[in-house]
């Protein structure tokens, strides 16, 4: 435990450890928590993980509900779907963006004190069988200059023994 009584704080310097090379794939968050204010969190997601979460994605954006939420990929990722046309402006471009959790293969439901963390899947809306998995990166700057802009994750297949 730290001096400051939380048992989720890691130690000063501490780094995770990086995921290695399994029967499993995954995606990996590029040494990133997946937790932000857990620096201990693992770095990484089971593919299959994010497949289950990614298809029971809801193909189009709900009313009032925080997420799935529309993304204007202003970091300019190299996404793999086209992104749809924006209603203002058709030759920029919107994506929704989902956000999956580490351990589980139901969709995230917000609740109450539930955040949803820094993963999150980015797809056309329509089709939700092409998407990209990326991660709230503090290294990179958001529209507004803050910390935390998104990176892809980078797709690590399993290892056959």
């Amino acid at each position: 435990m730290s001096a400051s009584g939380s048992c989720n704080s890691a130690p000063e310097g501490y780094t995770p450890a990086r995921r290695t090379p399994t029967d499993s794939s995954y995606y990996d968050l590029g040494g990133v928590p997946w937790k932000q204010k857990d620096p201990s969190a693992q770095t990484w997601i089971y593919a299959r993980e994010v497949r289950a979460q990614q298809a029971k994605a809801p193909e189009q954006l709900p009313g009032r509900a925080k997420y799935p939420s529309v993304y204007y990929n202003s970091e300019e990722l190299p996404l793999s779907s086209p992104g749809a046309p924006t209603a203002k402006d058709p030759e920029k471009r919107q994506w929704i963006h989902q956000p999956v959790i580490p351990g589980q293969t139901t969709q995230y439901r917000p609740v109450k004190g539930n955040r949803p963390e820094g993963i999150r899947t980015f797809y056309t809306e329509g089709d939700r069988r092409t998407y990209d998995v990326g991660y709230h990166d503090p290294s990179v700057k958001t529209r507004k200059g803050d910390n935390g802009g998104f990176s892809l994750a980078t797709y690590v297949p399993a290892v056959r023994r």
